[in-house]
């Protein structure tokens, strides 16, 4: 098998791993039509990722949207009362460009876990993160934070709330002289502002961190987010998930939703995270309901697949001899479950696109 393993993957086939990784968990699978009401949406918009949301009148006269986000559906449909729900999900999801001249369709995967989140369940939550990186991508490392460290410093620097949004998106940036001049413009404490200027640059493996993260200890909810932070790498060690871990607070996510870790992870041949989640009891608190929530989605668009755009093009190109043909079905057929995507001919053609050539010759495939 070792002859195949730099062969490009393709969504598809991420797709099935992916589903097979969740049901492995015992994630059950949410399905969801197309549409969604409009007021979901219109009511958390903050909590959406951002283009404009496509709508159309219903037969019903109903306002409706395409599906924007599954997240929200799935918070709005859970059943958590006598155990925590469980879903994953791969869907479409649907957005405008900005000048709504455009609609994208993006393939996503993801698990939500809603109920009471205890420390083994927020540990299982990003150990299926960091396995589905390792899914998608040989290559990869997720970024770990707390919104509970951000929140405590800055209840204790005094900020508003316009003032709270700076202060995060320079912690985002890695802007710490942007930071140090607001705190200096808002008269913030000295320490505090020390501590806030220090965390917005905080990176590393995170036995490397912690003494850095443990003296921003301020109150309690700085002292829980920095705890909680050891448990789960403490968690990830155990099982072998930790080598990829950073602490990174440029992963921050929105103060409005979220509320505990968050995390984002990044592959080899991407600039951006192709995976985003976290603790998003906030969300729940909108619809009225008191249990806890975790989860992230995977951005299969993001993934550097090598494609061409041409969707009858092959992965594997396999020439062979039509006198020596014996083995080559259940080597292609090998190759298939694999997810490849296999063109076999007895000759070289022009135009026909793929990724790799190989010969089929004495009953075993061979590199061209």
């Amino acid at each position: 098998m070792d002859l195949f393993q730099s062969l490009p993957r393709d969504e598809e086939s991420d797709l099935l791993r992916l589903q097979k990784l969740y049901a492995r968990y015992g994630y059950d699978k949410f399905r969801m039509s197309k549409f969604e009401d409009y007021a979901l949406y219109l009511q958390n918009k903050d909590f959406l990722k951002g283009g404009n949301i496509i709508t159309f009148n219903g037969p019903d006269g109903r306002l409706l949207a395409l599906k924007q986000d599954v997240t929200l559906s799935i918070v709005k449909n859970a059943q958590d009362e006598n155990a925590p729900c469980k879903v994953y999900y791969t869907e479409n999801v649907y957005r405008a460009s900005d000048d709504a001249n455009d609609i994208r369709e993006i393939p996503q995967a993801g698990v939500e876990y809603i109920g009471l989140v205890d420390a083994y369940a927020t540990s299982e939550v990003i150990r299926l993160a960091i396995e589905s990186l390792a899914t998608v991508s040989d290559r990869y490392l997720l970024g770990l934070s707390h919104m509970g460290l951000v929140r405590g410093l800055l209840d204790e620097a005094g900020f508003t709330l316009d003032h709270r949004l700076q202060a995060l998106e320079c912690i985002r940036n890695k802007a710490a002289h942007e930071l140090r001049d607001l705190c200096r413009e808002l008269g913030t404490d000295d320490a505090i502002e020390q501590k806030l200027c220090a965390l917005s640059t905080v990176f590393g493996k995170p036995e490397d961190c912690f003494d850095t993260l443990s003296s921003m200890i301020v109150n309690d909810k700085t002292s829980s987010a920095v705890q909680e932070l050891r448990d789960v790498y403490a968690s990830l060690c155990e099982t072998g998930h930790s080598d990829c871990v950073r602490i990174d607070f440029s992963v921050a996510n929105d103060m409005h939703y979220y509320n505990g870790i968050t995390f984002q992870g990044f592959v080899d041949g991407t600039p951006k995270s192709v995976l985003s989640g976290g603790r998003y009891d906030e969300l729940l608190r909108q619809f009225g309901r008191q249990s806890g929530a975790i989860g992230f989605a995977v951005y299969l668009d993001l993934l550097p697949y090598s494609r061409s755009g041409n969707d009858s093009a092959a992965d594997v190109l396999i020439l062979y001899n039509p006198q020596d043909a014996q083995g080559l079905a259940a080597a292609i057929q090998q190759l298939q479950k694999n997810g490849v995507r296999v063109r076999a001919q007895n000759k070289r053609t022009a135009g026909v696109t793929y990724e790799k050539t190989l010969i089929f010759s004495d009953g075993r495939l061979h590199e061209a």
